[in-house]
């Protein structure tokens, strides 16, 4: 049996192998095990205060390990309730279209809840969360393969998933979700060629995009890049009023731009930058006194000069 620890040096380091140990219990969705964690540091935490009741780091440490353990408390109470009601009248003759939309809410909620942590910085909570909401979709959606809402939902749990992912710097992690979102969506575009299923995919395009670069795969970067242009090139094409849309199609032509630059290809940049500008130049026209469109123009005439000054 190990000894109880008296040192301050070594209740400060059990006290952060606790909150390390609850933490991984809250991206593995184990919060009554992260709650035992949590308050075990919350005793050390407080221990060492008292020993030091003059030392204002560790009052505050221990103020830090209380409120955790109450945000966990409140969020344990919260997410049981919202699983407790996705389970209720299971086998008491509650209609399966009740219970899809009682799911389906219940996995909007957890997404809602998820942001907010991630907000927080808790983003091993906010984790957990979209990966138990994530799962709930794909039932959904495996349960009613007719439905092709269901699996866009799927979509957006997986382009959440990896947004968190990437923020945190797993990146292979978060490839791999944006993968998945954008065979589903390439998918549900040819199955029903919509506007809005194509816009769908140059999105998730974008966003892959974004990722294949930081792992420094230009080529493919730029690749997808192009492909999302296309598309939303043909969706504002089609509605030239669309003022959104010809918003979409300058934000990727300022970010294929960009990619040019990085690679030297000034002729290139130049080339998507001038586009753009005469794109957000056009929208200007038609919102005078715009804000955001004179800052738009602004930064596209910085990145024209940038480019011819080399």
């Amino acid at each position: 049996m190990t000894p109880d620890p008296t040192g301050e040096d070594a209740l400060a380091a059990l006290a952060h192998r606790q909150r390390s140990a609850g933490e991984a219990h809250i991206a593995r969705g184990e919060l009554v095990a992260a709650l035992g964690a949590l308050r075990q540091e919350l005793d050390l935490r407080r221990r060492l205060a008292s020993l030091a009741p003059d030392d204002a780091d560790k009052r505050r440490a221990a103020e830090r390990a209380a409120a955790r353990v109450a945000e966990l408390l409140v969020f344990r109470s919260a997410i049981t309730s919202l699983r407790q009601g996705v389970n209720a009248g299971c086998g008491l003759g509650t209609l399966a279209a009740k219970e899809s939309v009682r799911e389906h809410d219940a996995a909007w909620t957890l997404g809602s809840v998820a942001r907010t942590l991630e907000q927080k910085g808790d983003v091993a909570g906010a984790l957990a969360l979209l990966r138990e909401g994530l799962d709930i979709r794909r039932k959904l959606a495996a349960r009613q393969s007719d439905n092709h809402e269901l699996m866009v939902d799927v979509t957006f749990s997986l382009a959440a998933i990896a947004d968190v992912l990437a923020a945190r710097g797993d990146l292979a992690g978060a490839r791999a979700s944006a993968e998945e979102a954008l065979a589903i969506r390439r998918a549900l575009a040819e199955r029903e060629p919509s506007a809005r299923h194509r816009l769908d995919v140059a999105w998730s395009l974008m966003a892959l995009g974004e990722l294949l670069e930081r792992q420094c795969e230009a080529d493919r970067a730029r690749a997808s890049v192009r492909e999302a242009l296309a598309i939303r090139r043909a969706a504002s094409t089609a509605e030239p009023g669309n003022d959104g849309l010809a918003r979409d199609v300058a934000a990727s032509l300022v970010r294929l731009g960009d990619m040019l630059a990085a690679q030297r290809d000034n002729a290139g940049a130049r080339a998507a930058f001038g586009e753009a500008r005469d794109i957000v130049q056009a929208l200007a026209a038609r919102v005078p006194g715009g804000a955001a469109e004179r800052a738009d123009l602004a930064a596209l005439d910085e990145r024209i000069a940038a480019v011819a000054a080399r």
